[in-house]
């Protein structure tokens, strides 16, 4: 528990993590990198987190490191600017006016006149997934005889597996989520089951708040499902439905720690659970058993499907194939590697990975927690540890506790 009272990176940490991204990406021959998007930033910073840049909701962010002189420039507007100071970044921050056609342009062109003359010819690596045709033109033109080059397949590789400190971020992350469902749960218990019962857009909501209590620095996606909605992984959580006696409930949620997320799921019943519950979720508890017995070094990312298709099979247990049965999380909710049949990534130490195995009830609807993982020689260790939720939750009675 003690390592765990440090919420973010040390300096010495940052060090480590940007020594082993900068050895990785000189293999690739380049001597700068030029990043926009935003799990890559926080990546390469360490912990500095921009929201809403992918959503293209505020103007451009950009973060340039040099490797033969060290420089660290990240290039925003004034209305971000306050973000570097709050999270102690240690580089440069560049303010850019809107002064050229567009703000890609306007940011190529600050960006250009602060990139030093020693790197003069030199090779800029850049994350072009994250990169819109506009910005990367934008920044050709701006950049001269510098070659820009795409790693984004080393940024992904680098990012496999994790360092101690970021694991640490992780599993303070999922002990943050979970706290706030506990809150969530708190709250409704003692009205789910009143007259007039709960509003279900109420309990996503104290999920959000209590999460930010517990220390999450943002909350991602947040999605309440009942009924006929459960049926899909996603679904508007609807603003006049309560909670049913009767009914399984489920909510999906992301939260982050300084950048570093936990992408989670649980899933409770309203009232005592009857033998159709209790039966779908012993189903899908023997599925996610045989995922976590297959997710160990060497194995294949898609072997690990495989093993829970095949057993889905073998068990008569109504597996929802529309998505993987896992994924990687770092620094983004969602990346590599993916429990997936199109993946073939050798698993091995140091990844965490988000274990996410669906099945169906009677009803269709989908059932399954998603919990987190760090794959070690000994199998799965894991970091979502708050609570134990192998048994399915009986959403009733009275609490006032908050987690």
């Amino acid at each position: 528990m003690g390592r765990l009272t440090e919420t973010c990176f040390t300096e010495t940490e940052k060090s480590e993590l940007q020594q082993k991204i900068a050895a990785g990406l000189k293999t690739r021959g380049v001597d700068s990198v030029l990043v926009v998007g935003a799990s890559n930033i926080t990546y390469l910073t360490p912990g500095l987190v921009f929201p809403y840049i992918d959503q293209a909701l505020i103007h451009p962010v950009a973060l340039f490191h040099s490797f033969k002189t060290d420089k660290r420039i990240l290039a925003c507007t004034f209305d971000l600017s306050d973000i570097t100071e709050q999270l102690g970044w240690q580089g440069e921050t560049l303010v850019y006016e809107l002064t050229e056609a567009t703000p890609e342009q306007s940011l190529a062109a600050a960006l250009s006149g602060q990139v030093s003359v020693e790197d003069t010819g030199a090779t800029i690596g850049y994350d072009g997934d994250h990169m819109t045709g506009g910005q990367l033109e934008a920044f050709e033109q701006a950049m001269g005889d510098r070659a820009l080059e795409p790693v984004d397949g080393t940024l992904q590789e680098l990012r496999l597996l994790k360092t101690d400190a970021e694991a640490r971020l992780l599993e303070i992350a999922g002990r943050m989520g979970d706290r706030g469902f506990i809150s969530a749960l708190n709250h409704a218990e003692g009205a789910a089951l009143d007259t007039l019962s709960y509003p279900m857009w109420e309990y996503g909501e104290r999920f959000r708040v209590h999460a930010g209590e517990f220390g999450a620095s943002g909350v991602g996606n947040l999605s309440v499902l009942q009924g006929p909605r459960g049926r899909d992984l996603y679904n508007p959580t609807g603003t006049r439905e309560t909670f049913h006696e009767g009914e399984i409930l489920r909510m999906e949620y992301s939260v982050h720690n300084y950048g570093y997320w936990s992408t989670g799921a649980r899933t409770v019943f309203v009232g005592t659970p009857d033998a159709p519950a209790r039966k779908a979720w012993a189903e899908n508890l023997a599925l996610k058993r045989v995922a976590l017995d297959a997710l160990r070094p060497g194995h294949r990312a898609c072997d690990v499907h495989g093993a829970v298709v095949a057993a889905g099979e073998e068990l008569s247990v109504d597996f929802w194939h529309l998505s993987d049965v896992g994924h990687g999380v770092g620094a983004a909710e969602r990346e590599a590697p993916y429990l997936a049949p199109y993946d073939d990534t050798e698993l091995a130490c140091g990844m965490v990975i988000v274990v996410a195995v669906y099945t169906r009830n009677e009803k269709e609807e989908l059932i399954g927690n998603k919990d987190t993982y760090l794959v070690t020689e000994e199998g799965p260790e894991l970091l979502t540890w708050y609570k134990n939720w192998d048994k399915l939750y009986a959403l009733h009675g009275t609490s006032a506790r908050h987690g």
